[in-house]
């Protein structure tokens, strides 16, 4: 048993440092950077070209990087889009997911694609010409704006600003500037490792396999070690903001601070995956894979609801588990319904919620809960189409 679970926190450190933080850490450095660089100037295009459209937010969600609704979120909060619009990207979000149904049926994922236009193209232009609608979700953002702005917050900047200005400017530069920098260092290293040790097994000049110690891959080892890294550096973070506070976007001075501010936001994220992958594999290997698999194969009205309520676990791991799931059980007793993994898909808002809990909480919290129930009848159409079918 101490040997399950030391393989599963293993494999969830590769999970979360190379299989999803390493890309993620970019994707959410690049995007960040254009937002800050780029993002008055983006905003004023999506205004003067009117492109706050469902359509357009959705389709760009539809690209498989989380990045995508990242900056929907920030437009959003800056109020260059409507809650319609936002909407449209979040059923539109696939995330890691669809990376593996892009591998085993890119039919399937065409058809989930247009599944998602169709929803949120319908349902995203209704909410924007409901004014009823949009008075509650200005009032969403407004508030989602304030939240930050607590007693701890305001004590913890009293705090900062108390102290000499040469410890003052000597602390800032540390924690956002030194450290910010490092991190992405360290994850821009991980990224060029990962894709060098996959591609070196893809032309199959070297199996990574081989490279063990105590029965573990010498990556898993590496991947713990990096884990162990971002645990102190979340420490820091942590303890520094307990007493000193943080910045806020409308107080960056220049791009370190920017980037900064992005990898405290990665770091946190990085620790949630692989908590939640570790939790998710445990669980399931404590249940049995066969009696999953039986679970599923009772009804497929309870793996639609399955599928639909994945959707709300932040993070991947649970998403990613149900997808490889439904294709494992495909032309088995136990096989899942199409409905059932559509339903997880239009659902689903991943490591993405993570962030939108910090950012968006009450705005997301609706639109999710609407995707939800979006989701749940769209299953049901499909299998009812499905059955009719076949």
């Amino acid at each position: 048993m101490i040997d399950k679970i030391f393989t599963i926190a293993f494999a969830s450190a590769y999970t979360a440092i190379f299989e999803i933080g390493s890309v993620m850490a970019l994707l959410m450095l690049l995007f960040g950077i254009l937002d800050y660089k780029k993002g008055d100037a983006l905003r004023r295009l999506i205004e003067r070209r009117r492109l706050d459209r469902p359509f357009l937010m959705t389709v760009l969600a539809l690209i498989p990087v989380d990045g995508t609704l990242l900056f929907q979120y920030g437009i959003y909060r800056r109020k260059s889009i409507r809650s319609g619009s936002l909407l449209g990207g979040i059923i539109g979000i696939g995330e890691e997911a669809t990376y593996i149904i892009l591998s085993i049926q890119p039919l399937a994922w065409l058809a989930l694609a247009g599944i998602k236009l169709l929803l949120a193209v319908g349902l995203g232009n209704l909410l924007n010409h409901l004014p009823g609608w949009q008075k509650k979700a200005d009032a969403w953002l407004e508030a989602d704006l304030a939240a930050g702005m607590n007693q701890a917050v305001v004590e913890a900047d009293e705090n900062f600003h108390a102290l000499p200005d040469r410890f003052r400017h000597k602390l800032h530069h540390f924690r956002y500037h030194t450290l910010g920098r490092a991190f992405w260092f360290f994850f821009g290293g991980a990224f060029v490792l990962q894709m060098l040790v996959l591609a070196l097994d893809h032309m199959a000049w070297f199996d990574s396999s081989r490279l063990q110690a105590l029965g573990i891959p010498f990556v898993s080892w590496l991947s713990m070690l990096a884990l162990f890294i971002i645990v102190m550096y979340w420490l820091v973070v942590h303890m520094t903001t307990r007493e000193f506070g943080k910045i806020f976007e409308y107080e960056f001075e220049d791009t370190g601070d920017a980037v900064g501010d992005l990898a405290e936001t990665c770091a946190s994220i990085i620790l949630l995956i692989f908590v939640l992958s570790f939790l998710v594999q445990a669980v399931l290997a404590l249940i049995g894979p066969e009696h999953v698999a039986a679970f599923f194969s009772q009804s497929a009205l309870l793996a639609i609801l399955a599928g639909a309520l994945i959707g709300l676990i932040p993070g991947t791991g649970a998403s990613l588990v149900f997808t490889t799931l439904y294709f494992n059980l495909a032309g088995t007793t136990g096989a899942m319904p199409f409905a059932a993994l559509a339903a997880c898909s239009i659902a689903l808002i991943g490591d993405t919620q993570l962030i939108g809990r910090r950012q968006l909480r009450l705005t997301q919290r609706a639109l999710h809960l609407i995707a939800f129930g979006l989701a749940i009848l769209a299953g049901l159409a499909i299998w009812a189409i499905e059955r009719l079918l076949f």
